[in-house]
């Protein structure tokens, strides 16, 4: 592969994860809104705190490629975060919902790893991998919990907002 398809993959990798980790922001933060347990609360609003730092961590590495910020996010407008702004609310265990989104970050991630063997980079990433597989396993936990609460029929959301 030359170099220019190469660079050209890990720029389109950065926008993607740069993309997602915004997304998953905003997801976290409305999913905190609507929990009763500290706990939960917790857990979204400290997932939202990592992926805003991911996502300025993406931001300057895309500016290393001449790539401005305000570009990515016009030329690829993301319809989910659009239409998750709804009124009405439905009930789902929000956590499956986060671990899905996880799960892709993590494969997005793994290829850009794959692809930029960047000693300066793969330092960024590797921190990035840290934070992600811990988040995994807190989130399966915690969904678990949420879907056993769930079933016992206990309030776990608060759907009035």
């Amino acid at each position: 592969m030359n170099v220019l398809a190469k660079e050209r993959d890990i720029i389109i990798l950065l926008e993607r994860l740069l993309n997602q980790s915004r997304q998953d922001k905003l997801m976290c933060l409305n999913a905190a809104d609507k929990q009763n347990l500290p706990t939960y609360k917790r857990f979204f609003n400290q997932q939202a705190l990592y992926r805003n730092k991911m996502y300025y961590e993406f931001s300057a590495l895309l500016s290393e490629y001449g790539i401005e910020v305000e570009e990515v996010l016009l030329k690829r407008p993301d319809l989910n975060q659009l239409m998750s702004t709804s009124i009405k609310r439905e009930k789902h265990n929000p956590f499956n919902q986060f671990l899905t989104q996880n799960l892709l970050f993590l494969e997005n991630l793994n290829a850009l790893i794959a692809a930029d063997q960047s000693e300066k980079n793969q330092v960024i990433y590797h921190k990035q991998l840290l934070k992600i597989t811990t988040c995994i396993e807190n989130n399966k936990s915690m969904s678990e919990e949420f879907a056993i609460k769930e079933m016992m029929g206990l309030d776990l959301t608060d759907l009035s907002l």
